[in-house]
């Protein structure tokens, strides 16, 4: 399976080893290994993705489908975006 990751102007290609179903979790879980440093900026120690974080899916937000559940196909694309706040 292959996936699009795209956080702030970073661009990742991935090819996950999984042909079965794969999650959004399951994505973060081989970002975890395969490249720990961007997972360290998306991710807390408790393997949690940072409050300060957005998660899309194909121009879509997670919430309104099944969170970090959310069924991924071939060639999808996941766009992480920090959250912007200010005063």
């Amino acid at each position: 399976m292959q996936l699009k990751l795209r956080y702030g102007q970073e661009e990742l290609f991935s090819r996950l080893p999984e042909s079965g179903s794969v999650s959004v979790r399951k994505a973060l879980m081989f970002i975890k290994t395969s490249h720990p440093e961007i997972y360290r900026r998306l991710c807390d120690r408790e393997g949690l993705l940072r409050e300060s974080l957005t998660v899309f899916v194909n121009g879509d937000h997670i919430r309104y489908h099944e969170g970090l559940e959310t069924h991924l196909e071939n060639g999808d694309e996941i766009y992480i975006v920090p959250l912007i706040t200010g005063g």
